[in-house]
């Protein structure tokens, strides 16, 4: 069966290149993307996902509001965070509220990919 993957940034052109990776090159993904955490809420509400990945800094709610909401309503949902406005505390705070990874933009997308099968297994 296939693992499912959101990813969320409310950057599109990011989304759509992630997303892109993962479809032209393998099928053992299901790919969702969203561009706010309030449309990534609706995504997790109807279906469950093996690994979401959000932006840490958005309009309106936040990827740490994604993180918690996510480790206490799906506690079996692995969460990566990123972000281009990368510090220490950022990570720690990531981590200490359940986050897997923390990756730090920009990145490169084959890294990225590496980390997501990592986790997945």
């Amino acid at each position: 069966m296939a693992k499912r993957l959101l990813i969320i940034d409310d950057e599109e052109t990011l989304t759509f290149s992630l997303y892109q990776s993962f479809i032209l090159s393998d099928n053992d993904y299901e790919v969702v993307t969203a561009n706010s955490g309030e449309e990534a809420l609706d995504k997790i509400k109807e279906k469950s996902f093996d690994l979401i990945v959000t932006d840490i800094f958005m309009p309106g709610m936040s990827g740490f509001d994604i993180l918690k909401i996510v480790k206490d309503d799906y506690p079996d949902t692995r969460v990566v965070v990123m972000t281009a406005y990368g510090s220490s505390e950022k990570r720690d705070e990531a981590i200490d509220l359940g986050a897997k990874f923390y990756l730090e933009k920009p990145f490169e997308i084959k890294e990225f990919k590496k980390i997501v099968m990592e986790i997945l297994g």
